[in-house]
C-alpha cells in the first residue's frame, strides 16, 4: 500500500547535522529531532575524476581516491558547443565550473558498488557533476557516457532529425570496460550495480534495469518511460516547478511501479535542479546568454530545456536555488543505493521536500 507522506514544514535544518554534531542553535526542527540527513554532506572519501574511451564513446569515471590533488577538476562547457561555434567564445569569456572532485588522482584500495549515469537529451557526460563526486565520495565508481548522439552539440546545431538514442548500450559498455579494466576491476563490487538517468536518460535506465546485473535505478526528473522490474528497488525523484517533466506526469508514472518504489518531490525545483547548469555562468545571465552574447545560435529547445529550473519561473517566482536543492538530492539519492531511505529525514530540509512517497 502506499503510504504519502506530505512534507509543510516552515523550518528546517537547513543544511544536515552529521551524526554527532551540534545542531544549529535556536533550530527548532534540528533541535527537537535527530536531523540524519547524513548523506547530504559529502562522504569519507575525496573523489577522483578520469576520462576514458570505451569503444568510441568518451567517458567519465569517478571514484574514491587515495588522497586530493593540487586543485579541483574545471570544465569548459565549450567542449560540448558545436565544433564549429567552440572559437566564438574566448579563453577570457568561456564558462567554466568548477567541480568537486581531482583529475587522474590514484584509486584508494577497497571494494566499491557501481553506478552508470545516463545525461538527458541536449546534455553531456559531466553535467551532474554534483551528484557524480558526492557519490564518489561515499563510496561508488561511478561511470557516465556521453551521450554524443543526443548531446548538447547536436541539439544545438539544430537538426533534431539526426537524433539517436544510443544511451543504452553505452551504459552496458561502460559496466563491461569497468569489469575488465585492471584500473578497477578488482576494486569493484558487482553485486551492487545501480543506474541512473536525467530525463531522457530515463529511458536508458528503464532499458538496463532489465539486466540481472542492475540492482536498483534511479529516474531524476524522468517519467520512467515504463514500468520497473519486480524486485528491484527504483527512486523517482522530480522538481514541482518542472515545466518539461511534469510533477503530475512522473506522479501518474509512480503510481504504476512495483512496491518498494521510492519517490521524492523538491519543491519549487525545475528540469535542471538536477544538473551543473544553473549556476555555471550564473553571473553573466547563465550559459545560454554567455552563448548568444557570442553569436552562437540557441535553438528553442535547448532554450526551454536549459532554462527550466534556473532563475525564475514564467510567473515570476523563484525557482529553488541549487545550492538548497543538491543536498536533497545527494541524500536521497546516496540514502536510496545505501538502502537507508529514511522519511523521517524529512524535517532537515524544511519546505524543500514537496513529498516522500513511498510503495
Amino acid at each position: 500500500m502506499k503510504k504519502l507522506l506530505l512534507v509543510a514544514l516552515a523550518i528546517g535544518c537547513g543544511s544536515s547535522t552529521e551524526q554527532g554534531a551540534t545542531p544549529d542553535a535556536g533550530n527548532d526542527a534540528a533541535t527537537s529531532t535527530a536531523c540524519a540527513a547524513l548523506f547530504s554532506k559529502p562522504g569519507p572519501h575525496v573523489a577522483g575524476v578520469t576520462t576514458v574511451t570505451i569503444n568510441g564513446t568518451i567517458t567519465e569515471i569517478w571514484y574514491p581516491a587515495t588522497a586530493a590533488g593540487a586543485k579541483r577538476d574545471v570544465y569548459d562547457m565549450r567542449n560540448w558547443l558545436p565544433e564549429g561555434e567552440r572559437s566564438k567564445i574566448t579563453d577570457d569569456k568561456t564558462p567554466l565550473h568548477t567541480t568537486d572532485a581531482y583529475r587522474d588522482v590514484p584509486l584508494k584500495a577497497g571494494k566499491y558498488p557501481v553506478v552508470l549515469f545516463s545525461h538527458g537529451l541536449g546534455g553531456y557526460r559531466l553535467q551532474s557533476s554534483f551528484l557524480m563526486t558526492h557519490l564518489a565520495s561515499w563510496g561508488y565508481v561511478v561511470a557516465a557516457p556521453d551521450h554524443v548522439e543526443r548531446g548538447l552539440a547536436l541539439v544545438l546545431a539544430g537538426d533534431l532529425s539526426k537524433i539517436e538514442d544510443k544511451a543504452a548500450d553505452q551504459l552496458k559498455g561502460a559496466l563491461s570496460y569497468l569489469e575488465k579494466e585492471p584500473r578497477f576491476a578488482g576494486s569493484l563490487d558487482l553485486t551492487k550495480i545501480a543506474a541512473i538517468g536525467h530525463s531522457m536518460g530515463g529511458a536508458a535506465v528503464s532499458t538496463v534495469i532489465d539486466d540481472p546485473r542492475i540492482a536498483t535505478g534511479v529516474w531524476l526528473a524522468s517519467g520512467g518511460f515504463g514500468e520497473s522490474p519486480p524486485g528491484k528497488s527504483a527512486l523517482m525523484m522530480w522538481g514541482t516547478a518542472d515545466r518539461v517533466a511534469k510533477a503530475s506526469t512522473i506522479e501518474q508514472a509512480f503510481e504504476k511501479q512495483p512496491p518498494g518504489t521510492r519517490g521524492v518531490g523538491v519543491q519549487q525545483a525545475g528540469h535542471m535542479a538536477f544538473t551543473d547548469l544553473c549556476v555555471i555562468g550564473r553571473d553573466r545571465g547563465g550559459v545560454l546568454q554567455i552563448a548568444s552574447d557570442a553569436g552562437i545560435k540557441v535553438e528553442d529547445l535547448v532554450k526551454t530545456l536549459a532554462s527550466d529550473g534556473c532563475g525564475k519561473q514564467p510567473g515570476g517566482a523563484d525557482y529553488l536555488a541549487p545550492e538548497d536543492g543538491w543536498p536533497v538530492i545527494n541524500h536521497y539519492v546516496t540514502a536510496h543505493l545505501q538502502n537507508t531511505f529514511d522519511p523521517a529525514t524529512k524535517t532537515c530540509f524544511g519546505d524543500r521536500v514537496a513529498t516522500l512517497t513511498t510503495k
